[in-house]
């Protein structure tokens, strides 16, 4: 089996058709790549998009100047920097405040280097708030992640947004149990516009759902999940469409060109792919009844039921 340790030999992860390289250059920090990760390994090297790096711990913390956004409210108190030479540095720090990860991102997001890791998990904690900062990198690749469930059925994405516990998790199960759906990932979906035509991507960041497969999808519609007491689907137009989408959509918290290019993409999609509100049972026939109204939208035209 492959070294799953990150050190001078580079190693190359592709993700949503990005290839990301992973390597250390100095630093006391040891890690590996998850097994997750290594699900989307790639063996040959090739022009990289995106590089995560391991150096030395970093020295100039005085050329912070401007927090962009961050408090020490929130349970893990994280912090983003602006700093002097324009690159960012992303702090975070554990539940007792000690110091938790600290990464320097330069200004184009198109380069992570990890030079504090007092998390003592071996590169796993690294390794996941590196996935909550891929959802931002990849908003400069025509690309943005969206909280919830990426569903594969006869060749086509159908994309199942929700509230936590509203119960896409528990949709999605059926599908995949009663009509044999891949679920590509139960947690977040990661969608890149490519040619023209909007795909959806396995990722090795799922939550807690553990659900993750290396493989794309074209989109063929989205699908916003409510609980109801019974099976209903209604089209949506597409400023609701958009609306839905920016409600689920990891887009900068703070202000500036990469949160506009999150919304941009909310309302692209929403222009191009069917949307659609489907208030639910947690029922096999709520599978019935989304597959008979996609396939009546001309959604889905190969199912059977």
């Amino acid at each position: 089996m492959e070294d799953r340790r990150i050190n001078s030999v580079r190693k190359d992860l592709v993700i949503g058709d990005l290839r990301i390289s992973f390597q250390k250059r100095a630093g006391d920090i040891c890690m590996q790549i998850p097994l997750t990760g290594m699900a989307f390994y790639h063996p040959e090297q090739g022009r990289e998009d995106i590089r995560f790096r391991i150096d030395a711990p970093d020295k100039e913390k005085g050329q912070r100047v401007k927090l962009l956004w961050g408090s020490e409210d929130f349970a893990l108190p994280t912090f983003l920097y602006q700093r002097k030479d324009g690159d960012y540095d992303w702090i975070t720090r554990q539940r007792d405040r000690s110091p938790g990860l600290a990464f320097r991102i330069r200004r184009d997001w198109r380069e992570f280097v990890l030079y504090e890791d007092g998390t003592r998990s071996g590169g796993e904690r690294a390794f996941h708030e590196f996935g909550s900062l891929f959802d931002y990198a990849v908003l400069g690749h025509h690309g943005c992640v969206f909280h919830g469930v990426v569903m594969e059925y006869q060749g086509r994405g159908i994309l199942v947004m929700a509230a936590a516990g509203t119960g896409k998790t528990t949709h999605t199960r059926l599908w995949r149990d009663y009509r044999n759906a891949l679920i590509l990932n139960g947690d977040r979906c990661l969608c890149r516009c490519l040619d023209g035509t909007w795909y959806a991507y396995g990722m090795p960041w799922a939550g807690s759902s553990g659900e993750y497969i290396n493989r794309r999808v074209p989109v063929s519609c989205l699908v916003h999940l409510h609980q109801g007491a019974e099976n209903a689907v209604r089209p949506l137009s597409v400023f609701d469409g958009t609306m839905r989408l920016l409600q689920r959509v990891f887009a900068p918290a703070w202000r500036g060109r990469m949160q506009e290019k999150a919304f941009s993409y909310c309302e692209e999609m929403a222009a191009r792919i069917p949307s659609f509100d489907f208030y639910c049972r947690p029922d096999p026939e709520s599978v019935t009844a989304l597959e008979a109204a996609l396939r009546k939208h001309n959604i889905c035209l190969w199912l059977i039921i």
